[in-house]
């Protein structure tokens, strides 16, 4: 309660100078005789009745603020998003209104009805916050199945909330036939664009068997005086009719019940993100890097040194593979174990370089073993090499991919630039040098060398680095965001196009001052109007914007280089080549509210307090908190009114009312509920069940990091239960998951065949 009024206060600045106004109001207001003595009497009933309702308007405003920095930080559906937010201002604008109006609408406020309706209202915010999470966020927009799905969703969440402001009475403008239609469109056109996202960047991404390789060259042709790089054409037609093909599915998008393809993708995304949050959020966790034996590190034929910005890099062979060994103090290994054991979970994208353990080498030396890039950085590469724009594109593009998965497993890099992009004999880009990579939401590493990396900051940070000089630092001016790796990879396209690096002839100080008041490089390509170079252009004037929020997210982004690509590069050469132990679920619960026992209003418990008086035994009590909030929306305490009927505890057992609760809350999608719901599918009666319906909910549940159905979805892959078809290696991956959470079962059931817990 406390935490959640702390967090709303500035948000809610202006509704407590309401407040304030009313108390003036009643002061300054001259009265006399009678119609002072009733007019004391009306001022006393609003302060009542309106200070009943001031913590509920505190959270309002939390959650407004909340939906309004998410959508600041969105990359993915961001026009979607933009029509909730646009509602939710208009809304908390009303509300403010209302508030200051409050004497007028005494009779409202004084009924029971209508200070449900407001708590109803805080749960549609909720629900609208979820929406926007997870259609903005690639780890979580598999939860759609279809985009009939996302659609349904989408207007739920409009009904709900257009049903909770007329309830409310306030004044906001009611969307017209022609405006839903608007934002349908929008809706759809995003969905499309997401769509033609994860098909082109899924081939590219999550291919294990890549069988892009199949249309690449061996080998680049370094030709002429000059070395221009060339690539072989290949198999172009093949390309042709994928693109073809993409196309048809875009057109037959109006099939509503057609399902989002994710594959590995998000397999691959919803491991590392969850590995990555164990690491980061449990201390006790011991995780490491692999281990190589130093016998299986050997010498190559031909001996091969590389000096890079601080160590010698040297070329070795494991596995008859060539690899790099890169040196570490003895003393740091310890410290960045964690560090180390989540870049070996990064190897699934091809666009990173595959880190693959840490040995020591004869001489004693300590060393992180990567994959061996025969060409160096990209910056070495541009500066041998005279490399043509369908290369450039090509390169581009595929640092995009490699940018979107980092942040789709919620990472930073932090550094983004061509020096931090080796280059592989095929010319194919991967992503390096992670060493100030951090979690999204995760403090920003202290950077010792501001000159290596400032011709690549973008402008808040630059101006956040000048205040921290004068001694003036603020947390949230210095923080490092989605938009800032944006604005890098920006100023890593100017570099790759012109062949240099930005402001080179500037120093840090006249780069700082420049680029913070929206100096940047210039974009003059040449005397010729190529489409190429202009579409090129546009995708970096896009990416460098001096307003943070006006950047677009990686999506867009990667579809227009995308589309480069496919208009001018593909017909001329082939392509280069919540925790669920986290009980108290805090964002689905309404904070304690100190209402005033001077009004007529019964305040209703929170979830919270009704599961303490569960937890007690004080059943009656806490099914009365239970349902008092269920009958306002709020999901978490349908489950739990769901979980009553079903044991049948202070109420009669119902298991058909209990399903009805428990489908409303997993289509919310509440975790707990999934799981329950899919297990009550289980008629063990009858020794029947609904096995492709029970399938769905468990894998969502698992999805939703539910322990519980993690372990049961990786025992039913594992075992072949319930006449499923064995799949050992899916099996061995879900239990592992259910490992990070210690589910016992899970750990046993590994432990006793034989099998690590970690990979």
């Amino acid at each position: 309660m406390s935490k959640a009024i702390e967090e709303a206060s500035g948000a809610a600045a202006s509704t407590v100078e309401v407040m304030q106004d009313i108390g003036k109001f009643a002061l300054e207001r001259r009265v006399t005789g009678e119609f002072a003595k009733g007019s004391i009497k009306v001022m006393g009933n609003v302060a009542d009745a309106v200070g009943t309702y001031l913590p509920v308007v505190l959270i309002v405003s939390s959650l407004v603020k909340e939906i309004v920095e998410l959508y600041e930080n969105v990359q993915y559906n961001k026009r979607t998003c933009g029509i909730l937010v646009n509602r939710v201002e208009a809304a908390e604008t009303a509300i403010k209104a209302l508030m200051r109006q409050s004497e007028d609408n005494l009779q409202n406020f004084c009924k029971q009805s209508y200070y449900d309706s407001f708590l109803r209202f805080v749960n549609c915010l909720k629900q609208i916050k979820k929406f926007c999470v997870e259609i903005s966020n690639l780890s979580k927009f598999k939860n759609f199945v279809t985009s009939g799905a996302i659609k349904d969703n989408f207007e739920k969440v409009i009904g709900e909330f257009n049903e909770c402001s007329d309830l409310l009475n306030l004044a906001i403008s009611v969307a017209t036939k022609e405006q839903m239609d608007k934002d349908f469109t929008i809706l759809q056109n995003d969905i499309v664009a997401m769509k033609k996202f994860l098909d082109d960047i899924e081939g590219g991404v999550t291919s294990i068997d890549n069988k892009a390789d199949d249309i690449k060259s061996d080998t680049s042709l370094i030709l002429g005086e000059n070395r221009e790089i060339k690539i072989v054409i290949e198999n172009i037609q093949q390309q042709n009719d994928k693109i073809m093909e993409q196309n048809r599915q875009l057109l037959e998008f109006k099939n509503q019940d057609k399902a989002l393809s994710f594959g590995s993708l998000n397999d691959e995304i919803d491991a590392i993100t969850s590995f990555n949050k164990q690491v980061n959020e449990q201390s006790s966790l011991h995780v490491e890097a692999k281990r190589i034996n130093a016998s299986e590190i050997q010498d190559p034929p031909e001996i091969d040194h590389r000096k890079g910005s601080r160590v010698i890099v040297q070329k070795k062979m494991f596995n008859a593979v060539e690899v790099a060994c890169k040196p570490i103090a003895t003393n740091n290994v310890q410290k960045i174990q964690k560090h180390l054991a989540i870049l070996g979970k990064l190897d699934t994208c091809p666009y990173i370089i595959k880190f693959h353990g840490v040995s020591e080498l004869p001489d004693k030396k300590v060393v992180m073993v990567f994959e061996w890039a025969e060409r160096g950085t990209l910056k070495e590469v541009y500066t041998r090499y005279k490399l043509g724009w369908e290369e450039k594109i090509t390169i581009a593009r595929d640092i995009c991919r490699g940018l979107a998965f980092l942040h789709a497993v919620e990472i930073l890099h932090h550094d983004i630039r061509c020096e931090n992009v080796l280059m592989t004999e095929k010319m194919q880009p991967k992503l390096c040098n992670f060493k100030f990579a951090r979690e999204v939401n995760a403090v920003t590493s202290q950077i010792d060398d501001m000159n290596a990396i400032i011709h690549w900051l973008a402008p808040e940070k630059l101006i956040s680095f000048d205040r921290d000089q004068k001694g003036s630092k603020r947390q949230e001016e210095s923080r490092y965001t989605i938009q800032c790796e944006i604005f890098s990879f920006g100023m890593t396209l100017w570099e790759l196009a012109f062949e240099k690096i930005p402001y080179k002839n500037k120093s840090m100080v006249d780069i700082q001052k420049s680029v913070s008041k929206g100096g940047r490089e210039s974009l003059e390509f040449g005397l010729t109007d190529n489409p190429l170079q202009t579409g090129y252009g546009e995708i970096i004037k896009l990416a460098w914007q001096q307003e943070p929020s006006l950047r677009p997210g990686i999506q867009p982004l990667f579809n227009m280089m995308n589309g480069l690509y496919q208009k001018y590069v593909l017909n001329i050469i082939s392509p280069v080549i919540r925790s669920n132990d986290d009980d108290n679920q805090d964002d689905l619960t309404i904070p304690d509210l100190e209402l005033s026992n001077s009004t007529p209003i019964t305040p209703i418990l929170t979830v919270k307090e009704g599961l303490q008086a569960h937890k007690a035994g004080q059943y009656e009590k806490a099914w009365g908190c239970f349902k008092g909030n269920a009958d306002v929306g709020d999901v978490l305490a349908k489950y739990w009114c769901g979980y009553y009927y079903l044991e049948g505890r202070h109420v009669e057992k119902n298991k058909k009312r209990a399903m009805e609760l428990f489908k409303e809350a997993a289509d919310a999608g509440n975790a707990d509920a999934q799981l329950r719901y899919a297990f009550c599918l289980i008629d063990k009666e009858n020794q029947n069940i609904d096995s492709k319906k029970f399938m769905e909910y468990l894998k969502l549940a698992a999805d939703n990091k539910n322990p519980t159905a993690l372990y049961n979805l990786g025992d039913v892959y594992f075992s072949g239960k319930l006449n499923f078809a064995k799949d050992i290696k899916k099996g061995i991956k879900y239990l592992r998951q259910a490992c990070l959470y210690n589910q016992t079962k899970a750990i046993e059931i590994l432990k006793k065949n034989n099998i690590s817990i970690y990979e």
